[in-house]
């Protein structure tokens, strides 16, 4: 846990160290170099989908959760219109789903058995997300956008299918148990602790310290530890958010050429 914070902090200053350094190497283009901090608030919905998409299966209803995300932000400006930011974001991620499912593996007194049939799914995530990003400011210096990369850990999470109604057998296609009302196909332990992957958003500045955004974010890698053996294919983190922040500190600085 010590080594993933360490990282985290890593990231952070680096991040803090390089956009002044940045900022004078293009002194030549700059008239105005601009740094904000500042908090957010909102809520990201989704959860982990399979990869490929075909891989979703033919009959699913999700029900994402709404939950809280708090975080800050430091951005600086580049070049004219452009600028870099990095944020800390805490937030709770959270989704439900009906589904039917076909030859789904799952543990069962040590041993892996195939089920078939309806389940109910829920699944959490408890995660801080540094986000590192371009992002680009349009003339009429309301609206922006930012595209990116974000490393995330996760504190938490919990991923559980209940079955409704179905069979499971030791092979795919046998129903040597038709009775699953007290089976529960956890597959808690099998989650990975981090993710990293690439983020698209909207900004647009409401007042003057005032914004609201939107955003999208993918993660390039399973949930899973490599070594589960429970899923054909990935489980990908996939998540749109809402916020609104405000900006606590701004600064201006003027270069002369």
């Amino acid at each position: 846990m010590r080594n993933i914070y360490k990282h985290i902090t890593k990231a952070v200053l680096f991040a803090l160290l390089l956009f002044p350094a940045l900022s004078h190497a293009t002194t030549d283009s700059i008239s105005v170099f601009q740094g904000t901090i500042g908090v957010s608030a909102g809520t990201d919905i989704g959860g982990a989908i399979p990869f490929p998409v075909s891989n979703i299966p033919g009959t699913i209803n999700a029900y994402p959760q709404i939950n809280a995300s708090l975080g800050a932000k430091i951005s600086f400006s580049l070049v004219k219109g452009w600028g870099l930011g990095v944020e800390v974001n805490y937030k709770t991620i959270g989704m439900k789903a009906d589904a039917r499912v076909s030859n789904q593996k799952f543990n069962m007194d040590n041993a892996t058995m195939h089920f078939t049939g309806s389940t109910k799914t829920e699944m959490k995530f408890n995660i801080l997300e540094v986000p590192v990003y371009a992002k680009y400011q349009f003339r009429d210096g309301k609206n922006f956008v930012f595209g990116g990369l974000y490393y995330s850990h996760t504190f938490s999470g919990t991923f559980v299918a209940d079955p409704i109604k179905g069979y499971a057998g030791s092979k795919p296609d046998m129903a040597e148990i038709t009775d699953m009302t007290t089976v529960t196909m956890d597959f808690t332990p099998y989650l990975d602790n981090w993710d990293i992957g690439a983020l698209l958003g909207y900004e647009r500045k409401i007042f003057d310290r005032l914004n609201l955004g939107i955003r999208f974010s993918m993660g390039f890698k399973d949930i899973f530890k490599p070594s589960s053996k429970y899923f054909d294919y990935n489980m990908l983190h996939m998540r749109g958010g809402l916020s609104i922040s405000y900006d606590l500190v701004k600064t201006k600085r003027l270069f002369g050429k």
